[in-house]
């Protein structure tokens, strides 16, 4: 029993270690780089920022830049249009 259970193990490690699509907030402080999934207090998406300039990424891709004009931040983000609400499945159980 535990034999093939060994043998799952690195399948299941491969899974917990799969990447995540977590936004990464970048910016100096002084002279050391601060890295966090939280944005700092100054950061805002929708306006210019008075602050050290923060990077936004998500995996790979850089999706906001502070010291860009507006115009081009809007440009890097995904868009935000809202998704129409997916219907609502009611499953019935039958009565037995």
């Amino acid at each position: 029993m535990k034999l093939p259970l060994l043998r799952l193990l690195p399948f299941f490690l491969l899974t917990l270690s799969s990447p995540t699509r977590a936004q990464m907030y970048t910016w100096h402080e002084g002279a050391s780089l601060k890295v966090s999934n939280l944005a700092p207090y100054w950061y805002r998406v929708d306006r210019p920022v008075r602050g050290p300039r923060v990077v936004v990424t998500q995996g790979k891709r850089v999706i906001d830049d502070t010291s860009l004009p507006m115009e081009e931040r809007r440009s890097l983000r995904p868009s935000l249009k809202p998704q129409s609400p997916q219907p609502v499945r009611r499953y019935l159980l039958p009565n037995y």
